[in-house]
């Protein structure tokens, strides 16, 4: 805490980001991209140091802005938690960078990542039907994690962590995910992968029915029951709430093969980041006419 800056109750914590070889397998077109559950993972911990009294189990108004781009020579990103208290009380936490522009001589900074932690509060435990959460309503196909992670999202190995094969209807998506052991930190969110991976489901569903390749660009409220653990399994269920042809919103859930719920994202935000240069294949579109599984 010796390099804290500090002007009433706007701090900024410098933060040294070990870049990780997995790390590299997070692809977005030809770059590895930071992932934002590790984003969200380093703010709430670097946040909950100089504001001890915040609640990290419920993360509120989350905005993925711009990507973090990794390069494969650097073993460190040196970057920023930009925190500020906002009226209602929650402290606001962003991940920043800072770059010198090749043609001037001055910095700029990139806010990549956003995210509010209220004041330590436990966590409404409002649980749907567990039975329900696990059952899709309408005509449903099935869809091979070999064949997400083939076509459709085309991450590297450390990130195929959809297991088993998708189930994907009109009404949401259902995988199994799973938390893999790995050197990323669990402290103090839980594992990042089984989130990441319920991130790729609601990719699948934007696919097949909005005909688009979404990106999760934020999120209304994330709370966390129970930390996901390193080498167990979970499932994952997918909820759209409002359709556009430029974005899903939905509802996610983390639950156990028992029936123990771990994680709830209201309002998840799906779009295009791609500006429309990424298309999904053709058979992940028509999957909707066909009775065949991929």
């Amino acid at each position: 805490m010796a390099n804290l800056s500090q002007i009433g109750d706007f701090q900024q914590i410098p933060l040294t980001i070990r870049q990780h070889p997995y790390l590299m397998d997070h692809r977005f077109e030809d770059n590895a991209v930071f992932p934002a559950v590790e984003a969200m993972q380093i703010l709430a911990a670097s946040a909950k140091t100089c504001f001890p009294e915040i609640n990290t189990e419920l993360i509120l108004n989350a905005d993925f802005d711009k990507f973090l781009i990794l390069q494969r020579d650097q073993e460190t990103i040196e970057g920023f938690n930009e925190l500020s208290r906002k009226q209602d009380g929650t402290i606001e936490s962003k991940l920043v960078t800072r770059m010198k522009s090749r043609k001037l001589a001055i910095l700029r900074q990139k806010e990549h990542v956003s995210v509010c932690f209220p004041s330590a509060t436990t966590p409404e435990a409002e649980f749907p039907s567990f039975e329900k959460l696990i059952s899709l309503e309408g005509k449903t196909f099935s869809v091979s994690s070999r064949a997400v992670y083939r076509e459709l999202v085309p991450f590297g190995p450390s990130y195929h962590n959809i297991t088993g094969d998708l189930l994907i209807s009109e009404n949401g998506v259902m995988a199994n995910i799973s938390a893999p052991i790995s050197e990323a930190s669990t402290d103090p969110l839980g594992s990042p992968f089984p989130l990441d991976a319920a991130f790729h489901a609601a990719c699948v569903w934007c696919q097949c029915f909005l005909k688009f390749i979404g990106f999760p660009v934020g999120f209304e409220k994330r709370t966390i029951f129970r930390r996901t653990i390193p080498g167990n399994g979970y499932i994952a269920r997918i909820t759209p709430v409002k359709t556009s042809p430029e974005q899903l919103v939905c509802d996610l859930w983390i639950c156990d093969p028992k029936g123990g719920f771990f994680e709830n994202i209201a309002g998840l935000k799906m779009r295009d980041v791609s500006s429309g240069r990424r298309k999904p294949p053709e058979w992940i579109t028509n999957m909707q006419s066909l009775d065949s599984e991929k």
